[in-house]
């Protein structure tokens, strides 16, 4: 999910309050009032590119490449000044999603379809060829409430991590195949374009520069919840929320 909180984005709310009408201008329509989509535009509360961003560093690149605007205006029009103060806007909008904001307010996330939520979870969602109702996910909605349910479908990597009463998150393995010699497996350290490190099950460390020649395989077990962020609808959600909720 981006960053940490060493290098967390610290909204200018000065800027904010003038990325503000760039957002009315621009964006609102289908992004809605709070950044929180609408059937017209994705949710940027669950966007791992703007949690990502720091003053636009990923958002003016892609703005660049092109974006619809409500106005018609190319996005790539946008200059670097009106992009940053964007960014301040929007990151303002994310953190008010969050407990430590001072305007944070817990919404009702039981608003969908039990039915139609364990359709989703045995078909499109394919959840079912790694949970079980009966398995599992046996008991779970007596376990969490709600919003904490959400929480840990849409981002269980961030859900399940460190902290007291948390659960262990399950670790980014990787295989590594050198041009000569035995495949290395363990759990990943370091990933990127230029360099590659790991720990064996022995706890010793490995490390590789990336060459054409070096075979890479990562596995990452939340990899399918990835991949679902792009595809969910906020029907999806709140319809696998029910069911989820539904399971005592």
């Amino acid at each position: 999910m981006g960053g940490g909180a060493n290098d967390k984005h610290i909204v200018d709310n000065a800027a904010a309050d003038r990325g503000r009408a760039v957002w009315a201008a621009q964006c609102i329509n289908c992004h809605g009032t709070t950044a929180r989509g609408t059937d017209k535009g994705a949710n940027l509360a669950r966007s791992d590119m703007m949690w990502s961003d720091r003053y636009g560093s990923d958002l003016g690149p892609f703005l660049q490449k092109g974006h619809p605007t409500q106005s018609g205006a190319p996005s790539s029009d946008l200059s670097k000044t009106q992009v940053e103060e964007l960014s301040h806007f929007i990151h303002q909008r994310l953190y008010d999603t969050l407990r430590g904001s001072p305007i944070f307010n817990p919404q009702n996330v039981l608003t969908g379809n039990v039915k139609e939520g364990e359709a989703y979870f045995n078909g499109e969602g394919k959840c079912n060829t790694c949970h079980s109702p009966t398995g599992d996910l046996a008991g779970i909605g007596k376990k969490y409430n709600p919003a904490t349910l959400q929480q840990r479908f849409l981002f269980p990597r961030i859900a399940g991590g460190r902290g007291r009463g948390a659960a262990p998150s399950k670790p980014v393995t990787l295989t590594v195949t050198p041009p000569s010699g035995a495949a290395v497996s363990g759990v990943m350290v370091h990933l990127d374009d230029f360099n590659v490190s790991l720990r064996d099950a022995s706890g010793e460390y490995h490390s590789w520069k990336r060459t054409p020649e070096l075979k890479v395989v990562k596995n990452d077990p939340f990899a399918a919840h990835i991949e679902l962020l792009d595809k969910y609808t906020d029907k999806n959600m709140h319809d696998i929320v029910a069911y989820l909720e539904s399971l005592k």
